[in-house]
């Protein structure tokens, strides 16, 4: 056996079918691979031991007396047979050719270190982006290294140190009887690392990346190590690897030293003082208190080669008192930051927010609204200014949030503010309610006592936020950064009984949930009288012909088809030219594309049967004039079924949308209150036999009423405000 590949494993099964995928794949074959699973993790140990691979497996779980990642290596070190060792964390994965190259570079050496390139994205995406776009890397372009230096340069600083992606000889951690220390709770790769360093100071270090480390988008359901350790204690157990490393040095070596000096250095700077400004004073004291006992420890080479602010804060830091070291980090950092802001008009804004606005006093009868980052006057925000306004209209003052020069048009006498203008922000500085359908800005702060109400913007077909197993779509961030804004959410509005089940998890939000239904679908409650005055006022207003009939087309938006940061490609698979020889002289069609798309399409050669409605304010006007809906995955037609007319699912790339993109909340072909169609002629055929359609569909459409709209009966935005104006 060549190859022993040792996994230790937490409570990560969402992640270990990538890890032993990548194995799976291995070009070279000949290894075993060793799962030592912590005693906490032992329920799972039967479902791993069923996994079937053509590689030899084996499951061992700990006793109850050891724990912890460090203990689950040595336990795989005397379990494994090969002439090597590899270890993989459970939720890491490696390249097809990770084997294979390292053992043709191995010629005798005991240690073949390779690098490791950290990622956010799981297996399956980094083979799709290989497959699009193929980057040979040619093993002669890439040059083998034996400095401790370099090899020790790539972690950067002290804590990224790891045992991680390393071909070890067996023979030689046992005849050095090197071993991970178990009293280590993150951070024991530093010392096993060290001391393989220690014995064979020539490793040979390979540059190209055959580990991929993965970061963990949800630190909140699916936590990596470092996400459940408290700050402090990772801190100090980076520091006590670095005093063991120093106190057992017996090689002699001044340049060992100083290359773990200088990355502790960098550590200190880039990761303690930052702790330091920013935690309590017991917390800051017991780091301060280990930080001490390193100073001595550097090495004046290590200091002499710093770059001159480090060099000068360590030896400030060696001598001064914690209070006096965290003035002199925050002038530092505050010339850092006025350099940055003087250069970036962005952050001028939100110093002045920050440091300006929030300091003055707070407004409790401001209320300021925004609809899809103030791209429209709609959605519930727009009813419940509506509802506010004409009940309440003395005790407030409104403000609304645009994103255009041109203003929104509201057809009452209130302010408008342009989206992250210094007028905005004060603002939302100012504002005791802050209500919207959308995330709110990270910058945001918010103030005691204000209120923000989340009234968000659709019943999710799709799966939204923390439910979704890798926002492919977002920033890397993306899951923390909505924990942290749905914090700041006093309420959250609800439409029905499966978002009051769901949103609290798909958000992780814990605060007061409405259960009134969405106030924009008040409007589709309205009595017959009004409903018909208004339907015939809006089709003036987008000149539709009194004797046709309306087909309302709302697609969704595809994740994966980006343009840019903000714009997505929309390929239209409807045959216009087909729908207008067979339906024209009967129908004519709304085109309502999703904000996110970009409006690029030519409708000039169909006019007369296609209008284009997608920059009109309030869909929820669009659903009143609507004879049929035609949608994909939008979650749209949850709030059209409250008019109880006809939808058709036009879902031609069904398989690839619910499997490759986001997947849905239920099995859309059990749910929907309408056939799913995957061709134009389906749809036109569906449209000329709507009778028979809907007596087929009729019991299937009475059961969904009763699930997702039975709680909206046209008086939703009534209770929304009674609840916050309380």
């Amino acid at each position: 056996m060549k190859i022993s590949v040792i996994i230790s494993y937490i409570n990560e099964m969402p992640f270990i079918t990538d890890c032993l995928g990548s194995l799976e794949d291995q070009t070279e074959k000949d290894f075993e691979a060793i799962i030592v699973c912590a005693h906490e993790s032992s329920s799972d140990a039967d479902t791993l031991r069923g996994m079937n691979y053509s590689f030899p497996l084996r499951v061992i779980v700990l006793s109850e007396d050891k724990d912890g990642p460090a203990a689950a290596k040595n336990e795989g070190i005397l379990a494994s047979s090969g002439e090597y060792v590899f270890f993989l964390d459970s939720d890491d994965y490696i390249k097809p050719e990770t084997f294979s190259e390292l053992l043709n570079l191995s010629d005798g050496k005991d240690l073949i270190v390779g690098g490791i390139k950290r990622t956010w994205k799981n297996r399956q995406n980094i083979l799709k982006n290989q497959e699009e776009n193929p980057n040979p890397y040619p093993a002669k372009t890439v040059e083998a290294s034996s400095s401790l230096s370099d090899i020790l340069t790539s972690c950067k600083i002290f804590s990224g140190i790891r045992a991680l992606g390393i071909l070890i000889r067996r023979d030689f951690i046992l005849d050095h009887n090197i071993r991970f220390d178990s009293s280590y709770v993150y951070y024991s790769d530093i010392v096993f690392a060290a001391q393989l360093f220690s014995h064979d100071p020539i490793s040979l270090r390979y540059p190209r990346s055959y580990y991929y480390k993965r970061l963990h988008q949800d630190p909140i359901y699916h936590p990596s190590l470092k996400q459940t350790i408290k700050d402090n204690a990772r801190l100090i157990e980076v520091m006590r690897a670095y005093l063991d490393i120093k106190n057992n040095n017996n090689t002699g070596t001044p340049s060992f030293d100083t290359e773990y000096d200088t990355l502790f250095i960098r550590f200190y700077v880039r990761r303690i003082t930052p702790f330091f400004i920013k935690n309590d004073t017991e917390k800051k004291s017991e780091v301060y208190e280990k930080a001490n006992e390193c100073f001595p420890m550097l090495s004046e080479a290590s200091l002499k080669n710093a770059k001159h602010y480090h060099r000068a804060l360590i030896k400030y830091s060696s001598c001064h008192s914690l209070d006096k070291i965290i003035k002199r980090v925050r002038i530092h950092t505050l010339k850092q930051q006025a350099f940055k802001y003087f250069h970036n008009w962005s952050r001028i804004k939100q110093f002045i927010y920050r440091h300006i606005y929030l300091k003055r006093p707070m407004k409790n009868n401001t209320m300021i609204f925004e609809s899809f980052f103030g791209k429209s006057y709609s959605d519930s925000p727009k009813y419940i200014f509506e509802y506010i306004f004409n009940n309440h209209s003395d005790r407030y003052r409104y403000i609304w949030v645009r994103d255009k020069e041109q203003k929104l048009h509201i057809p009452y006498p209130v302010k408008q503010v342009k989206r992250g203008s210094l007028k905005y922000l004060k603002a939302i500085a100012d504002a005791g309610y802050y209500i919207t359908n959308v995330r709110q800005p990270m910058y945001y702060i918010k103030r005691p006592g204000s209120i923000l109400l989340q009234t968000w913007h659709g019943t999710p077909l799709k799966k939204l936020g923390f439910d979704i197993d890798e926002a492919v779509f977002g920033t890397p961030r993306y899951k923390i950064n909505f924990k942290l804004q749905s914090k700041q959410w006093d309420y959250l509005i609800s439409p029905n009984e499966f978002c009051s089940e769901t949103f609290p998890h798909c958000f992780a939000y814990n605060g007061t949930l409405l259960n009134t239904g969405y106030p924009r679908n008040d409007i589709l409650h309205l009595p017959a009288d009004q409903k018909a005055e208004l339907c015939s006022k809006i089709k003036k207003e987008l000149d539709i012909p009194a004797d046709k009939k309306v087909i309302l087309y709302a697609p969704t938006w595809r994740d994966d088809k980006k343009l840019s940061e903000k714009q997505y490609e929309f390929h239209l698979e409807l045959d216009l030219m087909r729908m207008r020889e067979r339906l024209g002289n009967e129908y004519i069609v709304l085109l309502r594309l999703h904000y996110l798309l970009v409006d690029s399409l030519d409708f000039s050669s169909f006019s007369g049967f296609i209008r284009n409605a997608s920059s009109y304010d309030d869909i929820a006007r669009l659903y009143l004039i609507s004879d049929i809906l035609i949608t994909d995955y939008s979650s749209v037609f949850f709030d059209y079924a409250n008019l109880r007319r006809p939808v058709l699912f036009f879902t031609y790339d069904l398989d690839e949308y619910a499997d490759e993109l986001r997947g849905f909340y239920f099995d859309m072909k059990k749910l929907v209150p309408g056939p799913l169609l995957f061709t134009t002629d389906e749809v036109i055929d569906s449209i000329l036999n709507l009778s028979e359609l809907t007596k087929e569909y009729q019991a299937k459409y009475d059961e969904f009423y009763d699930r997702f709209c039975s709680w909206e009966c046209g008086n939703s935005s009534q209770k929304v405000v009674e609840k916050i104006l309380k």
